[in-house]
């Protein structure tokens, strides 16, 4: 028999997000706590509030038309190289996403082919394979898969956490954390205490947290 799965996540994230980076450390730390009983995913998500998110962070007017289209470009290409490197394999496909991060928020790269073909080597993927998938229909039919989830979960905001907790056999419905980047907040859901959820996430210094059952 297969492990138990006691939870499951969906982290919802920006691939070009600097906070999307923090909630995915604190995701992948409460797996390694709870070892094989979480099931998590990193799903892409590019809308009106990525794009915005990303203009207000590098003070650029939302006005500005030309400037919001290129975001808009360089989110969505960068969501079909992390659904590529995610064809060879979970773990991989989650440091490409995460060295990918690193890259444009810490060391202030620019997204370029060149630094995704570093990245592919540094993360240990195919080279060849990965420029084949990147481009591919089945990418971009997967990419489309993830925004109808976000769609069906009602995910607006990034990093936006769905968490199911099979633990308790009275809970059939998902918690939605929105800006949920904190990890204490996270593990307090995670444990169903609700309660501590609201009063971590009102002592964070970071913007408000809001929790919503689905």
């Amino acid at each position: 028999m297969g492990d138990v799965i006691v939870l499951e996540i969906y982290l919802f994230v920006n691939p070009l997000g600097e906070h999307c980076l923090e909630a995915e450390h604190s995701v992948l730390k409460i797996a390694e706590e709870n070892q094989a009983a979480v099931h998590y995913q990193f799903l892409p998500l590019v809308n009106l509030h990525t794009v915005e998110d990303v203009m207000r962070r590098n003070n650029y007017s939302l006005h500005d038309l030309t400037t919001r289209n290129k975001i808009f470009k360089t989110i969505y290409a960068a969501s079909l190289d992390y659904k590529a490197a995610l064809f060879q394999g979970k773990r991989r496909g989650q440091e490409f996403l995460m060295a990918l991060q690193t890259a444009l928020n810490f060391h202030h790269e620019r997204y370029t082919d060149q630094l995704i073909a570093r990245l592919v080597q540094d993360s240990g993927l195919d080279a060849e394979m990965f420029n084949e998938d990147r481009r591919s229909k089945l990418t971009s039919e997967s990419f489309e898969a993830d925004q109808r989830v976000a769609c069906e979960m009602q995910i607006q905001k990034h990093p936006s956490a769905v968490i199911y907790n099979y633990a308790d056999p009275k809970q059939d419905y998902g918690i939605l954390v929105e800006d949920c980047h904190s990890y204490e907040v996270l593990k307090q859901v995670c444990q169903g205490h609700y309660d501590a959820a609201l009063a971590a996430q009102n002592s964070t210094n970071h913007h408000k947290q809001t929790i919503h059952i689905l």
